[in-house]
């Protein structure tokens, strides 16, 4: 019984090693996606236009949300933000998936919007020499007024 918990202690300390040393080994993949992610939430939040996000989306993503799944969701966003006027990185990182083969990289950015401020994640995979979108998920909350 007591080497079972001993093989069990070592297979979770090998795995954190192999996560925590696969994240450093990645950590270039991750800083040369960075740009693409803060271009694309530029792109699509300046005017909330859902064909800046079509455009770039990997036909995997589009197998499961249709492009009027995506306008929709992108018509929604805009609604508690208002057009972005600044936005900010704060996370990034990579790593695998099991429904995703390769490397992929996530990132999550602060936005001010017009109406409000919120936070954009962004999941992308280099796919040859560029970089498609596999997730967008935004969250806002609209700037509030004091009560009087």
């Amino acid at each position: 019984m007591k080497s079972g918990w001993i093989g069990l202690a070592l297979a979770l300390v090998l795995t954190f090693l192999l996560v925590a040393c696969s994240s450093v080994a990645d950590y270039p993949y991750m800083k040369e996606g960075e740009p693409y992610a803060e271009a694309i939430v530029s792109a699509v939040g300046r005017e909330w236009n859902a064909d800046e996000l079509i455009k770039v989306t990997d036909p995997r993503m589009l197998a499961i949300a249709s492009e009027a799944e995506i306008r929709a969701m992108i018509a929604t966003c805009s609604v508690p933000l208002g057009r972005i006027k600044t936005q900010h990185m704060y996370l990034g990182s990579t790593g695998f998936e099991t429904a995703i083969s390769g490397k992929v990289a996530s990132y999550g950015i602060n936005v001010e919007g017009e109406k409000g401020t919120g936070r954009i994640k962004i999941k992308l995979q280099k796919v040859g020499e560029h970089w498609k979108v596999l997730g967008f998920w935004c969250q806002g909350q609209p700037h509030t007024t004091p009560s009087q």
